[in-house]
């Protein structure tokens, strides 16, 4: 999937959750949600689907970390 669509459906994503001013528990339940379905549409395993979020993750928190420094 190309680069600039993904980050667009996040900011959208983003944008309705702030509109709705959803709480974190509800944003993070839904943002699950989509990725769960998201992946069983493609047919995706759970063990790949797993290391997806990990690598995410992981990526996510390395991003964190240069920021604060």
């Amino acid at each position: 999937m190309n680069q600039e669509i993904v980050l667009y459906l996040v900011r959208e994503i983003e944008r309705i959750m702030v509109e709705e001013n959803a709480e974190y528990v509800n944003a993070f339940a839904s943002a699950l949600y989509v990725a769960c379905v998201a992946a069983n549409q493609m047919g995706m395993g759970k063990e790949n689907f797993l290391l997806n979020c990990e690598t995410l993750f992981d990526h996510d928190k390395r991003e964190q970390m240069k920021e604060l420094q």
